[in-house]
């Protein structure tokens, strides 16, 4: 789990990473409520994938976790 938890902080940072220096710089978008949708609407979506992560994550570790109780019976 706490591999999952890393791999979903280094996916937000790195999105956010593009979306300042290379989206932000190419388009050259000046109005403030744009960049804002932009920002949330990028966020969102990898929030979503973060927390699929973090939900499969979960059950594989649920389940192999049974799977060594299971195992020593």
């Amino acid at each position: 789990m706490k591999i999952a938890i890393i791999f979903s902080f280094i996916i937000l940072v790195l999105v956010n990473f593009y979306l300042f220096h290379v989206y932000f710089k190419e388009k050259k978008i000046s109005d403030t409520f744009e960049r804002l949708a932009v920002m949330f609407g990028a966020n969102m979506s990898v929030l979503f994938v973060d927390s699929l992560i973090l939900f499969f994550s979960a059950l594989i570790e649920e389940g192999s976790f049974l799977m060594i109780i299971l195992s020593t019976l």
